[in-house]
């Protein structure tokens, strides 16, 4: 008997790490890094679970349970960097987006001592779901790295720069959407004549919660959570978010109440600012 639950035991680990996976390289100069040198360990580096709470402080970095330290690397403004997917399978197995943001520390505050608190975070990088109606795509499923570009506009200092995969694959509940977070810790930038202004800023905790039903009804359109890419390219820089079910932080004052005012279907479809597109109520926000 006791044999057999140890196989149990095992099956039920194995189970729970299927198709999980971790953010554990930087990659520099087409290179990767040790695992864990420049990014902080997460708390999922040896189970590989997700981080399913987007209340807590783990949202963004996932290191409660760490030390959340790591090396110091000096990366150019320009220059192109990325993260490599370790796991079961190593590849982004889940569908879901992408998203890629950094951090400046404060004047005076070591990155290697701070938690990324604050309205700090800016969007670089994205990769969004294609919605029509009739199919919805996820571009980054399988991918077992990403590669992005630091803007050549960013003034010179101390950066996190993170990253998540949010899968969606159970996302028709809140706390069902699997967050899977890395942190490259002391990205330092040191560019001559950065004069850019990073932003739209966000915090997090605080920036978004995610529901969405990818499978019945397939949503029309679908918006990607969080502020748009800095620096904005093409014609962006507006973005509709609907009444119900977004982060308080978007709403005017008098239209905040509108959270507790919204009931929905379960089989209702949402993307992950919260649309329901079975509705028309909805507020235009302009970004500047």
């Amino acid at each position: 008997m006791k044999s057999l639950s140890v196989l149990v035991a095992v099956a039920t680990l194995a189970a729970k790490a299927s198709a999980h996976y971790v953010w554990p390289q930087l990659i520099v100069g087409g290179s990767n890094t040790s695992a864990w040198q420049y990014v902080r360990q997460t708390n999922n580096w040896q189970d590989l679970n997700p981080m399913l709470d987007v209340t807590t402080t783990d949202v963004r970095c996932y290191t409660s349970a760490e030390s959340g330290t790591a090396s110091t690397i000096s990366v150019a403004a320009g220059s192109t960097v990325g993260f490599t997917v370790s796991g079961n399978p190593s590849n982004l197995y889940h569908p879901g987006v992408l998203n890629v943001y950094m951090a400046k520390a404060p004047s005076g505050t070591d990155v290697a001592s701070w938690d990324g608190s604050g309205t700090v975070w800016f969007k670089i990088y994205q990769i969004p779901a294609i919605a029509d109606g009739v199919t919805i795509t996820f571009p980054a499923t399988g991918l077992a790295e990403i590669q992005f570009t630091i803007p050549s506009a960013l003034p010179s200092g101390q950066y996190l720069i993170r990253t998540e995969h949010i899968a969606l694959h159970s996302a028709s509940s809140y706390g069902g959407a699997q967050f899977y977070i890395a942190c490259a810790q002391h990205l330092n930038c040191s560019i001559i004549g950065g004069t850019g202004t990073p932003g739209p800023l966000v915090a997090f905790p605080g920036a978004y919660t995610v529901r969405i039903n990818i499978y019945y009804p397939i949503p029309t359109t679908y918006i990607q959570p969080g502020p748009s890419v800095w620096p904005a390219s093409g014609s962006g820089g507006v973005s509709i978010l609907w009444v119900c079910y977004i982060a308080l932080p978007h709403f005017p004052p008098d239209r905040s109440s509108d959270l507790n005012n919204c009931d929905h279907d379960d089989d209702e479809s949402y993307d992950d600012n919260g649309e329901d597109h079975h509705q028309h109520d909805h507020i235009e926000l302009h970004r500047h």
